[in-house]
């Protein structure tokens, strides 16, 4: 099993480098940035057993507002994960990152299906 990662899903790169900036040289040296839900998905489907943190956003696509059932936002991600078992994801720790309503949702699912989720607002 190799070194543990980071995955930051985030679709504004400002945000993302604003994150990074913050991050410790080590942390930083683990993390990947993605920005689609398919790559998200990509990411926790197949490097599973490496996740330590995935850092999620719900606007990935540099809208404002996006309607729950579109399938381009960080609740994607979430319904992709309900489908799968919590179990496989144990050891990882979800953290939304969001200032908004989409955040708590997303965190009530997640924990709602067994994840290890908390909310915490971007920059905090």
């Amino acid at each position: 099993m190799g070194d543990s990662i980071i995955v930051f899903v985030e679709g504004d790169p400002q945000r993302a480098a604003l994150q990074f900036q913050r991050m410790t040289p080590a942390d930083q040296n683990r993390t990947f940035w993605v920005k689609s839900v398919p790559e998200a998905i990509d990411m926790l489907d197949n490097y599973r057993e490496r996740l330590d943190i995935v850092s999620l956003a719900y606007n990935l696509n540099g809208e404002e507002y996006n309607h729950p059932s579109r399938e381009d936002c960080g609740l994607e991600v979430v319904r992709w994960l309900e489908r799968r078992s919590s179990s496989d994801y144990s050891h990882v720790r979800f953290v939304v990152h969001s200032w908004d309503r989409a955040g708590v949702k997303m965190t009530s699912r997640l924990r709602a299906h067994g994840y290890r989720a908390i909310l915490k607002e971007f920059g905090s």
